[in-house]
């Protein structure tokens, strides 16, 4: 058995046992697990729905990847260096330091 034939065996085992805490008391699980079971009743009225009208899936085809290192990375530009002598202008050129 494949690894994702037997994750899917334990989550449906899973949830079988949370419908059976639900069904004995813990009933404000209810809410929660009819969620994941009216969305796969939608999927699967969706797939149905398609056949039925003869609408086949698209093949997945994906680009195959350059065997080449992409050297396209963007380059940032770094601040220029300011030494603390030079004045920058942000309104307090005229203020004096404090003093020490």
């Amino acid at each position: 058995m494949r690894f994702t034939q037997a994750m899917s065996v334990v989550f449906v085992a899973i949830y079988v046992f949370l419908w059976v805490l639900a069904l004995n008391g813990a009933s404000s699980m209810i809410p929660l697990l009819v969620v994941p079971l009216v969305l796969a009743i939608l999927v699967a009225f969706g797939v149905w729905l398609n056949r039925f009208m003869g609408i086949t899936p698209r093949q997945q085809h994906f680009e195959p990847r350059s065997e080449e290192p992409s050297t396209s990375l963007p380059v940032v530009a770094s601040a220029p260096n300011v030494p603390s002598e030079v004045p920058v202008e942000n309104g307090d050129e005229g203020a004096t330091p404090p003093a020490q």
